[in-house]
Formats: C-alpha cells, structure tokens, sequence
C-alpha cells in the first residue's frame, strides 16, 4: 500500500489559491479619490461604479474621466441603436423654437416609440435642444423668409454642446434605451427681417424638460409680413401671430388663401375647413381673414400671413398592430 504524505494530500484537497489578474490589478490600482467622486457625479449624474470605472480609468482626472464617461456612453447608445433601429417609432413629440426678436423660427419632430419616454425629461429637452439647432438654417434675408423644410441629416450634423445632434440622439438611445428617430423639421423667417416680419409658435400638450425645454404633441409656427413702423406695431403682431399659432394647431388648415386652395383643385373640403383666411378666427371677430383686415387697419399697413407649418407627432407613421395578450404568450411558446 502506497502512502500520500500529508503535505501532498493537503495540495491535491486544497491547492493553494492564487489572486487573479484582476484581483491582483486591484491590489496595485489606486484608489478613487472621493472629492473628484462627489464632484464627477454632480457634473455627469451616472451610476457611482460607472463614475469609479471612469476615474480609476483616468488616474482620478475629473477633465479625462468626463470625457471618458461621453465616449463611453456613446459606445453603449451605438449598440443599442442598432439594436433597435427596426423598431417602428410611432409616438414622440414635436418643439419649436423662436428667436428674441420674433423674426424666425423652427419646428422639429422627435420620435420615439412610447408616450412613456416622448414624457421623460431628457427626451423633452433633447427636441428643444434639436429646435434650437435648426436655428442655423433660418435665411438671413427677408427675400428667403418663407418656409422652408430642413433636411434631417444636415439637421443631425449641427453641434449640441460639443456634440452632433445624431451623435446627442444616439447616447440618449443609449440611457432610455428606445429606437429615436428626428423624423423632419423646418424653419421660417430671416432673423435680420425685424421691419417685415413677426414669427410665434405654439405647442400644445407640452411638457416641461428638466433643462427648461418643452415639447408636445402637436406644434404649430406662422410668419406675417407688414410694414412694422414701432415697438405697439410688433406688440400687436406678436399677439396675432401666437393666436394664428393657435388656430393652426387648433383647426389643421392646409392652405393658407383661396387662391392656393383653388390651385390645389381640391373641392372635396369646404374652404372654411382647410384653407386658413377663411376659418373662424378661434378668438373671435369675424373669420382670420376679416380679422387681418381690422388690425391693419390698425396699424396703418396691410398685414399678410406670409407662411404657417403643422407638425402632429406620428403623423403618416404606420404603427404595427399589437397582438392581444394571449397572442403575445403563443408566440413566446412557439
């Protein structure tokens, strides 16, 4: 009979332990300093082991470790988008924006697949952020103040802090983990118009951003043109233009005179249904028509709605019919 002496046996039984690559990285690692922790997280909210991972990454470097932290975030949007880039994103929301002077504006549509996340904050501010982007498409003469369609990919390279638009989009994809698509936007006025023009938007159903942004479920911009001669002149436009906002939003005209109208050739509708001179004023006075008539009388020089725009969130997006619950566990059976 052969014997195992006891050193042996205890090394077959129990073999000695040895630290891992990893625990033994963490043995010589540095630790994180608390200061720079606190003071990470109040700049980039993230996860306290993800604002660790970035300091230890960068050697307690608050300026590294927040750079880290954005290419890092990009990295993980970039994989969820293309996760969910098929998905159908039928809800979202719709923000405008208007400049100090009342002179131009834009509107951009945000999608989203679920009221849920077309309500959350980030996403909210994200559209305003987007509208105040297409900003930089506005003309710079009256001559070009009419309305014009900004094309979403030349939308998607303008800078957010930093950033691109798509790449902003794309680490948002990331934290709320649902497809976003910037489905269109447009622009109206010419900033450098402020003795012809006088721009306003409205949103209705909006909803407050944490960043001050809002957004909503349908939007609405309109430009009139007049011969602005004091502060009481733009005053009263003002006004006039949010109302026609207003009514836009309200009413859904799709012409603006009956003269467009009539060159549509469309007679299916009644004019005081679609065309938006001979609406109803929704406050009142007489049809928009007759109520452009009054105030430039007013004024003393005519006034004319130059253009007007509509954007309702989903609008011609085709949403996947969603089996009932029973259909849905089938599936998962199957």
């Amino acid at each position: 009979m052969s014997f195992i002496s006891l050193s042996v046996r205890r090394s077959i039984i129990a073999p000695r332990l040895r630290p891992t690559a990893t625990l033994a990285r963490a043995y010589t690692t540095a630790k994180v300093d608390i200061k720079a922790l606190k003071k990470l997280r109040t700049l980039n909210p993230v996860a306290m082991s993800k604002a660790k991972e970035a300091l230890l990454s960068c050697d307690n470097d608050i300026t590294r470790a927040l750079a880290w932290l954005e290419e890092d975030a990009l990295k993980a949007g970039a994989k969820k988008a293309d996760k969910v880039k098929d998905r159908v994103a039928s809800e979202g929301a719709v923000s405008v924006f208007v400049n100090e002077s009342l002179t131009a504006a834009t509107i951009v549509e945000l999608g989203c697949e679920t009221d849920f996340v077309a309500r959350n904050a980030s996403f909210v501010d994200l559209a305003a952020e987007i509208a105040q982007a297409g900003m930089g498409f506005a003309s710079t003469s009256a001559e070009g103040a009419v309305l014009a369609g900004i094309e979403a990919h030349d939308l998607a390279a303008k800078m957010l802090d930093g950033r691109t638009v798509s790449d902003t989009i794309t680490e948002t994809i990331g934290r709320l983990g649902e497809n976003i698509v910037l489905r269109r936007a447009a622009v109206v006025g010419a900033p450098s118009a402020a003795e012809s023009i006088v721009v306003s938007g409205y949103v209705h159903g909006s909803v407050k951003g944490s960043a001050g942004g809002s957004a909503g479920k349908i939007g609405g911009l309109v430009a009139v043109t007049s011969s602005i001669k004091s502060d009481a002149h733009r005053s009263t436009l003002s006004q006039l233009t949010r109302r026609l906002a207003q009514q836009v939003v309200g009413y859904g005209p799709r012409f603006t005179t009956m003269e467009e109208y009539q060159k549509a050739g469309e007679q299916a509708e009644a004019p005081d249904a679609v065309v938006l001179e001979e609406q109803q004023f929704l406050f009142g006075g007489g049809s928009v028509k007759e109520v452009l008539a009054k105030i430039s009388k007013e004024i003393g020089a005519p006034v004319e709605i130059l253009s007007f725009v509509r954007y309702e969130r989903g609008e011609g997006v085709e949403k996947a019919d969603k089996p009932d619950f029973a259909e849905e566990v089938r599936q998962q059976l199957a």
